[in-house]
């Protein structure tokens, strides 16, 4: 009988200590669904802070003056850059329903049979059309580059000078002048003499 005993005393004890099934292990679903290369880096988080609309006013002037713009009646390429080496540029967003923009643009030619500079009128109308710009420009009478802004240079235009920039009607004057700078004229301000206009070109 004691060694019955025995036996089963030590049949306890191997029970007591063969181990239970874990649970099997888990790790968190986010850690190994994003490869290492996805992760942020001290670089990349510098180079969206260089992308962000808080960059330098240089930085963002550079990035105007480089744009490849289309004139719409004779499909010359040009940029800001290159016009502005031959004398201060004027710039005008605008579009060919705003009345305001009309009547100023008329004062940029009287201002043209004056003094030489160069302008350029970019339609940031986004519903229009090339066509519909080069006739408006044709039975106007104008002489100097017309050109189509795309969604990218629209909000370029917002980030760099303000909502003001891209509403016609506020008549919005952009100069860029020989030595690259970019500098707006004060928005909303109404038509603008040719005579005012040569005054703020430097030509007066």
């Amino acid at each position: 009988m004691a060694s019955v005993a025995a036996v089963g005393v030590l049949l306890a004890a191997c029970a007591s200590t063969t181990p239970s099934p874990r649970a099997p292990e888990t790790s968190a679903p986010s850690a190994r669904a994003t490869p290492p290369s996805a992760r942020a880096t001290p670089s990349a988080a510098a180079s969206q802070v260089a992308a962000s609309p808080s960059a330098t006013a240089e930085a963002a002037a550079d990035e105007l003056l480089a744009i490849a713009f289309t004139d719409v009646r004779t499909g010359e390429t040009f940029t800001l850059g290159e016009l502005a080496a031959g004398g201060p540029v004027l710039v005008e967003p605008m579009a060919v329903w705003c009345s305001n923009c009309r009547a100023q643009q008329h004062e940029v030619l009287r201002a043209h049979e004056a003094a030489d500079f160069r302008s350029v009128s970019l339609d940031v109308d986004l519903s229009e059309s090339p066509g519909e710009l080069a006739a408006y420009a044709d039975r106007e009478g104008f002489t100097w580059h017309f050109a189509m802004a795309d969604a990218a240079l629209y909000r370029l235009l917002q980030d760099r000078f303000g909502v003001a920039a891209t509403n016609p009607p506020s008549t919005p004057l952009i100069v860029v002048e020989p030595d690259g700078t970019v500098r707006p004229l004060e928005f909303g301000r109404g038509t603008r003499s040719a005579e005012q206009l040569l005054d703020e070109l430097g030509l007066g």
